[in-house]
């Protein structure tokens, strides 16, 4: 790593919240990324301007803040800031889906012509499921075919391709053959079942069912003006702000928008850690049968990225927008989780993966 890259992270490093306190364990896990970032990773931060850093293992939560939320301000990032988090949307809208079946109200292995409009329904995929849909098993298009005709901006994809176009390339789509294709068509498809099924928006059910129990505050799909001063302003490549992605579709797939915090205790309903009932909901989903993924190796269940390592069963999820990028990843057993939000859509490379191994002691820790 050049000497510059070095020097720059490691006058840009600094705490922003450890349990209230930089002394005892939280003062050893900052040395321990500290020395992950300097001698293990290749992060400029010249491309990613900051990021913060959220780690909890079992009942401790720890937050590191690095580089600055604002160009030219030296502003901490907080953990209650806001970013765009992509692609782990995915994550909140399987959750729906769990919680949905949970309830009776769905079974996943219903097919997807079931809840869409007549007149928008494709005999050629009949045998589409909801459970294809969730696990990217559907061989839908990432994104809808001629996409791209309705794109005014490489910088806000989503503005103006609207549910009625989604809806007209479903009926019309003649498919090659059911596979795994990672798809966020898949994911935009799951909203509108998810809103047929419930007669609830999107967001209000979201609000119900996961952010009003989580007390996941700053949390939201829909963009309400007064969380704006919150969002964390995004940069590009060169370093030039942009603007948040707006959705007439897609949000399901792409449109959450989270914080740091909100983030970790989405994660800790998964591992039996936050008292509520989607503990046990949310949980069950990391029990679910892996279907297969991106290799023999990374399987999906239930929206999730999964594989194993030394007896411990990884989980994990990525995301990105024009100004943005997210991580979170958990251990199942060792009830772990790591988060990393960044203001630049490059991202902070595999660091995330590196925590996470850092503790679980190399993959090696079970909890008996």
């Amino acid at each position: 790593m050049p000497m510059i890259v070095n020097i720059l992270n490691i006058l840009l490093f600094q705490i922003v919240l450890i349990n209230g306190s930089c002394y005892g364990q939280s003062s050893v896990l900052y040395s321990e990324i500290d020395k992950i970032i300097r001698y293990d990773t290749d992060i400029d931060m010249k491309k990613t301007p900051g990021y913060i850093i959220g780690v909890f293992d079992n009942d401790s939560t720890y937050f590191f803040s690095f580089g600055t939320k604002i160009l030219k301000d030296k502003v901490d990032i907080s953990k209650d800031d806001i970013f765009e988090s992509g692609s782990i949307s995915k994550l909140f809208t399987a959750a729906l889906i769990s919680i949905l079946s949970a309830e009776g109200k769905i079974d996943i292995t219903e097919t997807v012509n079931k809840y869409l409009p007549k007149q928008y329904v494709n005999p050629r995929l009949s045998d589409l499921t909801i459970s294809d849909l969730v696990h990217h098993q559907s061989g839908l298009p990432r994104r809808p075919l001629y996409f791209g005709k309705k794109e005014k901006s490489l910088q806000n994809p989503y503005a103006n391709y609207s549910d009625k176009d989604l809806l007209e390339f479903y009926r019309d789509y003649i498919p090659d053959r059911k596979t795994f294709e990672y798809s966020h068509t898949n994911y935009a498809l799951l909203e509108m079942i998810i809103q047929s099924i419930s007669g609830v928006a999107y967001q209000d059910l979201l609000n119900e069912k996961i952010f009003s129990p989580l007390k996941m505050a700053h949390t939201f799909a829909d963009f309400p003006e007064e969380k704006l001063s919150l969002l964390v302003p995004g940069y590009d490549r060169a370093q030039k702000k942009v603007n948040p992605w707006t959705f007439a579709s897609f949000k399901g797939s792409e449109a959450i928008k989270t914080s740091p915090n909100d983030m970790i205790t989405f994660l800790k309903a998964h591992v039996n850690l936050t008292g509520t009932y989607l503990d046990t909901i949310l949980g069950n989903n990391l029990n679910t049968l892996a279907m297969p993924g991106f290799n023999e190796s990374l399987a999906i269940s239930m929206g999730w990225y999964n594989f194993s390592k030394n007896k411990l069963n990884v989980f994990m999820h990525t995301g990105n927008t024009s100004g943005h990028n997210a991580f979170a990843a958990m251990v199942r057993e060792t009830k772990t989780g790591v988060v990393i939000f960044s203001n630049s859509s490059i991202g902070t490379q595999d660091l995330g993966l590196q925590i996470l191994r850092l503790i679980n002691y190399n993959w090696k820790r079970v909890n008996s």
